[in-house]
Order: C-alpha cells, then structure tokens, then sequence
C-alpha cells in the first residue's frame, strides 16, 4: 500500500508533468498600459482555448497601475521586457533582445502574438526559427507606421521593414482597411482585417451629464463653441494644425478643448499653449482625464488632425455619443469620417480646410443632421464585433475546426 507521502509526491509530480505539458502563449506589446487597455479579451481567449499566458512587456515607466497585482489577479505570467517604444535602435531594444533570449529558452511556446512597431519587429526576428517547430507567430499593426501620404524615404524605410518581417510570422492583423490593402501584397501566410480593438459603444451612448453645467466646470460657457481634442500631445497627432485653423475663423466663440497627457521629451505642450498665445486662441489643457464620455457630450465636434492614425479610438467614442468628426484623410479615421454624414475629412496639412469644416459644424443644426448617422456607424466599431472577429482568427490560425461564435 502507497503511504500518505508516497501519494504526494506522485499527485505533486503528475501536477509538475501537466504543468511542464501545458500549452503556453506569449503576448508581448510595448508597455503593460497597452496591454491591459487593449489585449486582455485576446488573453482571455487564450485562457478560454487552454493556455497558461504569459505577457511579456515594460512594466516601468509611466504605468498608472500595479502590473505585478493586476496580472496575477487576471492569471496571467508577467515577464518585464526593457522595450522602447520610440527608438529602435537604442541600448534598451538591444538589451529587450536579450531577455526575450532567455524567456525563449526558459519557456516553449506554442502561440506568440505581438504588437506595436518596434516590437512587432524584434519579436519576428528572434521567434522567425521557432515556426519550424509548431509555433504559430501573429502580428497585430494597430497603424503600420507609414502611410499613402508619407515623405519616400520614410515610406521606402519602415514598409522594407514590414516586408521583410513579413516573411517571419504566420500572420498579420490589421485595424484599417488601408492598412489592410497594403498588407495584403505581403508574404505572409495569413492577412486579415479587424474593426479596430472594440469599444464599448453604450458607455459613450448612454451618459447622464449636465452639460451646461459640466461644461462650466472645464472652463467653457453654454455660448461657447467646442472643439474637442482627445489624444496624446504629439508631433503625430497634429494639434497645432487645430489652433491655425481655428486663428483663420476668427471667432471669439470659439474654444479649443485639448485631453491627453504631454509626450516626454519634445516640448510639444510649451509649443502648444505659444501657438495658441500668438495666434489669440484659445486653447485648454486638461490634461488625462477619466470622464471621457462626459466630456465629449460637452463638445460640439471632435478633431482628429493626426498625420498618420491607425484607426483613433477617440474619434469612434465621439461618434458613439452622437458628435460628429473631422479628421485627416490618413488610414484608419477615413474608415469611419464619411464626409457630409458622419462628419469631414481634411488634408492633414492645411489649416484652411479644417478651418472650413470646422465652421460648417459650427451649425447645429448640420451637427443635429449627422448625430444618427454618427451613432449607427459606431455600432461598427463595437467591442462585440472586434471580439467575435478576433476568436474567428484566433480559431483559424490555432486549426479549430468547426467552431461556432
């Protein structure tokens, strides 16, 4: 008869056997921010199809949570990788190289999806043999980092970049349809086309808010008019093309309503709030804010001027709340800015078209015109259809057959 001791250890080394035998996935994105905000339903997904997931990404930095608690609680194993998400060749993505070298030796992983540019790329590069083995490599590209629109050198730098890594990886996931067109020249066994990474259209819809009253309290008046910027403060998403135009109109009604935090290290906030000074608008920084969907039901329109824009997640929450969007004539914003119904697209460079725009939406009654339109166009950018199109893939790429969603 086995002792009690016996048993143990045999139950502990079968529970050791199946742990070592378990499928693993790798998710790895620049920052854990990134991750949390975008990917946990693709993990959940994982976890749902039977694999431990690991995430492997920069908990440092500007991390407005506890990464360690929040993916333990979530059962997820949280690996710190010293990526860069503005510089790819720099010290930190050279020493990220060599710790994503040592959890490839530590761990066999049967799927690996990453994401974001510069680590979209290394990732491709270091796991380009372990294909050979079984393991499947996805690419997401939340915006390829060139456009139509941009300058030839740029354009012939980083798409050499994306052809050559697409011969690396099992397939590429992309977020617009431009995106998508390109990708699609590309040799790589697997493209698809997703409706961005879902937001949940209700919490925009359906918000209960004073507006005159919250309006007040950001500064702006019941006979003010509002243009809404929401977004980092950066080279890429182009504010000041904003404040130009709004100095073209001049009129004093006129407030130019700014949410998002200053990118470190290129004085674009000082560059701002000058602009605005010398060209008499005027211009508030709010700064990151939590009341989002309150906000933008304050706002006569949004504007998303970005030279290059995988799809603007803000400019979908605004259409969900019935406000309409002029944005740049760039990748994925011209995917839900459909001129005279949903808002207006504009050249990302001149100050005079948005300017036009700009006013024509100064009429309520064209912005009252489009709010339907706006809202039923959201619906295509719900959290539901982006979710059941990536369980559609995730079941293609990981061979499940006949399987329903």
């Amino acid at each position: 008869m086995k002792t009690i001791a016996t048993t143990e250890r045999i139950e502990r080394r079968a529970n050791e056997i199946g742990k070592n035998n378990m499928k693993k996935a790798l998710i790895i994105a620049s920052t854990a921010g990134f991750v949390r905000a975008f990917l946990m339903h693709d993990i959940e997904m994982l976890q749902n199809r039977g694999f431990e997931v690991h995430c492997a990404t920069n908990s440092d930095g500007m991390v407005m949570f506890d990464p360690k608690s929040f993916f333990s609680e979530k059962g997820v194993l949280l690996h710190q990788i010293d990526f860069s998400s503005t510089s790819p060749l720099s010290r930190s993505t050279m020493e990220a190289m060599k710790q994503l070298k040592q959890l490839k030796k530590e761990h066999k992983f049967q799927f690996v999806h990453c994401h974001t540019p510069i680590v979209g790329a290394v990732v491709r590069y270091l796991f380009r043999k372990d294909r050979k083995k079984g393991c499947v490599v996805a690419y997401t590209s939340h915006g390829l980092a060139y456009t139509k629109n941009s300058g030839f050198k740029s354009h012939a730098k980083y798409e050499s970049v994306e052809r050559i890594c697409a011969h690396w990886c099992d397939a590429i996931i992309t977020i617009n349809q431009e995106d998508y067109d390109t990708v699609k020249k590309y040799s790589c066994p697997h493209k698809y086309h997703i409706n961005g990474v879902g937001i949940d259209v209700s919490k925009y819809r359906n918000v209960d808010v004073d507006r005159t009253e919250y309006r007040r309290s950001i500064g702006v008046s019941e006979q003010d008019i509002m243009v809404l910027s929401v977004g980092e403060l950066s080279k890429r998403k182009n504010q000041q093309i904003i404040i130009r135009a709004l100095a073209e109109l001049s009129n004093p009604r006129y407030v130019f309503v700014i949410c998002g935090k200053a990118m470190s290290g290129k004085g674009t906030y000082n560059e701002l709030v000058e602009l605005s000074k010398s060209l008499g608008v005027r211009t508030i920084f709010l700064g990151f804010r939590k009341d989002i969907p309150e906000i933008t039901h304050c706002a006569e329109m949004l504007v998303i001027p970005s030279t290059r824009e995988g799809l603007g997640l803000a400019g979908v929450q605004a259409l969900a709340a019935g406000v309409p969007v002029i944005g740049s004539r760039v990748q994925g914003i011209k995917d839900y800015v459909i001129d005279g119904e949903t808002g207006y697209l504009c050249d990302a460079n001149s100050p005079d078209e948005f300017a036009e725009k700009i006013k024509i939406l100064s009429d309520s009654s064209e912005a009252d015109r489009m709010r339907q339109n706006c809202m039923r166009k959201a619906e295509e950018f719900d959290q539901k259809v982006s979710f059941s199109q990536m369980e559609r893939i995730y079941s293609d790429l990981l061979g499940e057959k006949n399987v329903e969603y």
